[in-house]
């Protein structure tokens, strides 16, 4: 990767969603500035808005802003560059599967009987017969753009369609170097990309070669042409189709040297192009045709020790196009919903490098929270007489002072919910990029399976047309060597069968390629795919079995291909016809086990252990699984993956989902009738399932203290513990402190946790987590800190005049420090513990809320008597207190 893409600052401009987020932290910096200002104007306002915290705040929040827009950027970048790496490394992995195919299908049509035989002496009268089986081979594979058999002159002596001679004399010289090269040469093939004349073209053509030998001398050369410039506009289409943002990347195919060969957008990227940068492969920035480009380039991964031409994928993304928020809808609206929804906060899914920032927010919030909170406390303190500069303190000045804090507090939840914009499309981003690689994952696999069972189709055809498989079933020879010769030497060169099986019309094993097989020859098959294979109609037929166990496959369900063979045709022609007598079929045995698993392993390559990928059949159930197959075996994944849901819970843990049934390819699946019914399911491991933190309830329209009598007005300090709102008389408190580990304290009786410490003190810890229901998805109180909670220390006044005694009552956030009137408080019922017999909760408090919880909000307040028997210690063990039916009784 170029250095210039290591500065993600740089890359700011070109992204408006990022931009919009950060003129929004721009603009909440700026009040945090003006607040800063008030605060000064008197000591008691920048004593209660502790003024020195203020500042630190903005100071945190300014640097947490740079960090949060490095890293949106950062993250945006990387998705879109492993985006184009991942399009420009399928373009070349699936067009070298392919080529691997073909050089398998030279080497064994260049053995054909039919064809040396012809080439032993090449008669004009014969060529007709010899171009009839060329058609008929072409006919099922049907990438090859033509068929051309040369003798040992290396002269042509039949083609599969007839072409004019292009490039003249020397490219005549060229191409009869060429051939004597491969008559000469002793390899499986020869692939030879470059002009070849004989193919009629001036461009170069893809061409595998080998000489054909008949009694182990040569007698000639076969040709085949590969339609290159055929196949890659479909692999293109296939990584681009129902993809916005792919519409505008621009595929192709290079040489070693950066030069152009097939181009999915020749009016950008015209074919024979060098691209210069493009000579080894890597993601970088480049100027081309007075446009800039994002662009990717891959070497292939090879297949089985194969590495094709030596060609790479590459893929261009237009700069100004790369972040257009237009192109990402889709991807967007598969982030909404109850699962997505909790990913928000899950610093798991952030790069290493940026993991700190939701836990730097959160700190920052809380420790600002905290410092309001505290702030309005201690100014409830002065206007009740209770604080040290009570008697200095103006009501002019005192109602200043409450006022900004209220304002501050205001900006802090303007800045949260910035910087909550900012990490949702942080999240966002990363969502995108792992579900797109989800998808992406299970579409290639789909890919690589529908073209390796498209070959699967073609062979079997083929095969069934070899003239040694007629004379064996006319002869009527079980075990027949010859024909057991022919199927071996087969199975040598295809490494996807397991085995092949040739039977004759009443269903018996005839021959086997496999030793291990042998045993059935000559017992009578009566599977199905006999019967089907038996009454197929034409040399264009075939058959597949479901996938099953096979008596010649020991290691699980596969699917068996066949195809029926024909007698000979009548004098005059090369082969069987649609009107010769069936006289039994050949099938072949797809190494289904191996086959599966080599797909999901190249696909699963770069995926972490606690991913999965599985081919899944029509029903549900999975056939092959890798990684995680736990998590794919789990009742209903397939199905919710279905329902077209993108993520997933499952175990405890949050997955993306990519489902593909495929496309098909050429004329399997596509127009053939026949549909295997599988699907490859992918799932992304995301994080582990955590609840998310409650959110602080927003108060509509706080009622003003100065309207409340004295003698009427209650202050209420509130606080969150899971879905509910709780609050006590704020002459209960002394101060809210940041999260703390609670230490273990040998004899602790409930409700107490342990001890944890504030300043210089330690204090007994009730965590309330394990004193409220806090609903089916409440989670257990943990000893550990969590930057997201908070400590509130209170104060109880021991009875009968003895001294006060202090605890601290751990809660989920901190509320708002409301002002009451006590006319509005609700007393209430709730049965108290069986030992105590007092209530956790003595009274409920409707309040007007905004946000997104607009409506009555319902504050419960814990109960004096409750905070006397904790402090005392007089409550007993006893299970918590269901709030939920409280508040529906209420």
């Amino acid at each position: 990767m170029s250095q210039s893409l290591n500065s993600p600052e740089q890359w700011l401009r070109y992204m408006p969603a990022a931009q919009h987020q950060r003129q929004e932290l721009r603009l909440v910096e700026n009040a945090w500035d003006q607040l800063s200002l008030l605060s000064s104007l008197s000591l008691l306002s920048s004593k209660a808005s502790s003024g020195g915290d203020l500042a630190q705040a903005r100071r945190d929040f300014a640097a947490l802003s740079t960090d949060l827009m490095r890293g949106l950027a950062s993250e945006a970048l990387k998705n879109r560059t492993d985006d184009l790496v991942a399009r420009a490394q399928v373009c070349i992995d699936v067009l070298v599967r392919n080529l691997f195919e073909r050089t398998a299908d030279i080497g064994f049509f260049a053995t054909d009987g039919g064809v040396a035989e012809y080439l032993c002496d090449p008669a004009p009268d014969l060529r007709p017969a010899i171009e009839s089986r060329l058609r008929e081979y072409a006919s099922k594979y049907t990438v090859y753009d033509n068929i051309f058999l040369f003798d040992t002159a290396v002269q042509q002596c039949a083609s599969l369609h007839a072409v004019p001679h292009a490039g003249g004399g020397l490219q005549e010289e060229a191409d009869h170097a060429f051939l004597q090269s491969v008559l000469r040469g002793d390899v499986p093939y020869v692939e030879h990309h470059a002009v070849h004349g004989f193919c009629g073209s001036a461009e170069p053509t893809l061409v595998y070669a080998q000489r054909v030998l008949s009694g182990g001398r040569p007698v000639g050369v076969m040709c085949l042409a590969f339609k290159l410039a055929d196949e890659m506009p479909a692999i293109f289409g296939s990584v681009q189709l129902d993809d916005a943002q792919g519409s505008d990347v621009v595929l192709a195919l290079l040489d070693a040297r950066g030069q152009v060969l097939v181009s999915g957008d020749t009016l950008q990227l015209p074919v024979g192009w060098l691209l210069p940068q493009a000579s080894g492969a890597g993601v970088q920035l480049v100027r081309h045709a007075s446009r800039r480009y994002l662009m990717a380039v891959c070497d292939t991964q090879g297949f089985q020790g194969y590495r094709g031409p030596g060609w790479r994928g590459v893929a261009l993304l237009p700069l100004d196009l790369a972040f257009d928020e237009s192109t990402q809808h889709d991807d967007r609206s598969a982030l909404a919903g109850p699962v997505p929804g909790e990913l928000a906060g899950q610093a798991e899914l952030l790069s290493q490098e940026l993991r700190e920032i939701p836990r730097r927010s959160a700190a920052i919030q809380s420790a600002l929270e905290r410092s309001v909170w505290n702030g309005l406390l201690e100014l409830n303190h002065l206007g009740t007489g209770k604080g040290t500069d009570a008697a200095d303190a103006a009501p002019r000045e005192l109602l200043f002072a409450k006022t900004l804090l209220s304002e501050i507090g205001a900006t802090a939840r303007k800045t949260a919910q910035a910087f909550s914009g900012a990490l949702q499309d942080l999240y966002g981003v990363v969502m995108q990029s792992l579900l797109r690689d989800a998808q992406s994952r299970a579409s290639l696999a789909m890919q690589i399976l529908d073209r390796n069972l498209y070959e699967r189709a073609n062979d079997c055809r083929w095969w069934a047309l070899t003239p040694q498989f007629a004379h064996t079933l006319e002869a009527g020879v079980v075990g027949c060597d010859k024909a057991t010769a022919v199927l071996a030497e087969i199975n040598g060169l295809y490494t996807v069968y397991a085995c092949l099986v040739l039977f004759a019309a009443d269903g018996r094993v005839m021959a086997a390629s496999q030793p291990a097989q042998a045993h059935w020859v000559g017992t009578v098959l009566d599977e199905d795919w006999v019967r089907q294979s038996l009454r197929l109609r034409g040399s264009q037929g075939y058959t597949v079995s479901r996938y099953e166990d096979s008596r010649f496959y020991d290691q699980g369900p596969t699917f068996v291909y066949a195809a029926a063979v024909r007698g000979e045709q009548r004098a005059g022609t090369a082969g069987p016809t649609s009107s010769a007598p069936v006289l039994g079929g050949i099938a072949v045995v797809w190494d289904a086990a191996n086959q599966l698993q080599s797909i999901l392993d190249d696909c699963g390559v770069g995926a972490t252990q606690r991913d999965a990928l599985a081919f899944v059949d029509a029903a549900g159930r999975v056939l092959r699984a890798s990684g995680d197959v736990q998590a794919v075996m789990a009742p209903d994944t397939v199905a919710a993956s279905r329902q077209g849901d993108r993520t997933a819970a499952l175990a405890g843990h949050l997955y993306g989902v990519g489902l593909a049934r495929g496309q098909g390819y050429r004329e399997f699946r596509v127009s053939d009738g026949y549909d295997h019914g599988l699907s490859c399911l992918v799932l992304r491991h995301l994080c582990e399932r955590r609840p998310a933190s409650p959110a602080a309830l927003l108060l509509a329209t706080p009622v003003a203290a100065a309207r409340i009598a004295v003698e009427h007005r209650v202050q209420m300090a509130t606080f969150l513990v899971g879905s509910h709102w709780l609050g006590v008389d704020a002459a209960h408190v002394v101060t809210a402190a940041p999260d703390a580990t609670v230490l273990n304290a040998g004899g602790a009786r409930a409700p107490f946790l342990g001890l944890a410490q504030i300043g210089e003190r330690v204090y007994s810890v009730v965590d309330l987590r394990s004193v409220v229901v806090a609903g089916p998805e409440g989670v257990a109180a943990s000893r550990t800190t969590d930057p997201h909670r908070q400590m509130v220390l209170v104060r109880v006044p021991a009875p009968e005049g003895g001294s006060a005694r202090e605890f601290i009552l751990r809660v989920d956030a901190l509320g708002a420090m409301l002002d009451l009137d006590r006319r509005a408080v609700r007393p209430v019922a709730m049965a108290g513990g069986a030992g105590s017999g007092v209530s956790l909760i003595d009274a409920v408090v409707p309040v007007p809320t905004a946000g997104d919880k607009a409506g009555q909000g319902m504050l419960c307040r814990i109960s004096a008597q409750w905070l006397e028997q904790c402090a005392l210690g007089a409550l007993a063990d006893e299970p918590a207190q269901d709030v939920d039916a409280l508040l529906a009784a209420a």
